[in-house]
């Protein structure tokens, strides 16, 4: 199979510099800055909580993991191999694509372990190939690599204590897993139009739901609850996964507390919306986050 060349001017590279290139941005922080702009409101409320040092690198990161998840998401003709030449590229001593070295440059000056980066760029090229999960075990592993990786990232520019190293880094695995199953459930109609059913098929089979036949979802009772089963399981993570704020770094404990907050939130809008992920897409309103802050504040202090 024919695979492009490393080159600047191949498609992969263009298609990748492109979308931090949009507005015509001059520097490189304004081009991570739009893409954060472009992609999450709510990841922008809780980075703001942050000191400067620390609010770059976590931003550059998420470019970087926006990036490679939006050439899954928004080109539907990207290739398996195509991706895997810009890992090439990002594990090369010089990359030249330029998230790649944007990234590259926040992994070295924050002593992260390189594995969690290609673990998640595994993550993505298994979105090209993999479109359903039998079980809520292999979810979980998809959740890891796209979801926990990042955690585990943050925590190493946040700064933890390293004597709970273990503990920590286990409840970031965690937090990941939550945040990735909210947005499976936020997500499950605008996932079948890109022909994705992440909601495991054993679950399906135990609420009696039929999984081959997304039309009978609506307005069901076993589908909703096969969404409540789902919205029980992220709660429970990030309960558990709250319990490793007191090892992040003072400077990092109300962002990352603030962020799993408002992501949590999201549940409670589905509920609300009588878990109809079909037709209406659940997001947390500014003013609730705001309500919400003291509460994440509590979180830091227990």
């Amino acid at each position: 199979m024919h695979l492009i060349s490393l080159k600047p001017s191949s498609t992969i590279f263009k298609l990748s510099n492109n979308l931090i290139k949009k507005n015509f941005l001059n520097t490189r922080n304004e081009r991570i800055d739009n893409i954060i702009k472009v992609n999450s409101k709510s990841f922008t409320f809780a980075t703001n909580l942050l000191p400067a040092k620390e609010k770059k690198a976590i931003r550059i990161l998420y470019g970087f993991c926006r990036t490679y998840d939006n050439l899954v998401d928004e080109s539907p003709n990207t290739s398996i191999e195509e991706i895997q030449m810009l890992q090439k590229d990002f594990n090369s001593k010089e990359p030249k694509d330029e998230i790649n070295k944007l990234f590259k440059e926040i992994i070295h000056e924050f002593n992260i372990p390189m594995n969690y980066a290609n673990d998640l760029i595994e993550g993505c090229i298994r979105d090209l190939s993999q479109k359903e999960y039998e079980t809520f075990s292999d979810l979980c592993s998809y959740c890891y690599q796209v979801a926990s990786t990042v955690g585990l990232m943050s925590c190493y520019i946040l700064g933890f204590n390293q004597n709970k190293r273990e503990e920590t880094l286990d409840n970031a695995i965690k937090a990941g897993i939550a945040l990735q199953l909210t947005n499976i459930i936020r997500d499950v109609g605008e996932d079948l139009h890109r022909g994705r059913i992440y909601l495991p098929k054993e679950d399906f089979q135990i609420g009696k739901c039929n999984f081959n036949n997304p039309e009978s979802w609506k307005n069901s009772e076993d589908f909703k609850r096969l969404i409540s089963l789902q919205i029980t399981r992220a709660r429970s993570l990030y309960k558990e996964s709250k319990k490793g704020l007191k090892n992040l770094s003072l400077v990092g404990r109300l962002s990352v507390s603030s962020a799993l907050r408002v992501y949590e939130e999201i549940l409670s809008e589905v509920e609300k919306n009588n878990y109809d992920v079909l037709s209406k897409r659940a997001f947390v309103p500014m003013s609730k986050k705001i309500q919400l802050l003291p509460i994440s504040l509590l979180d830091c202090l227990i």
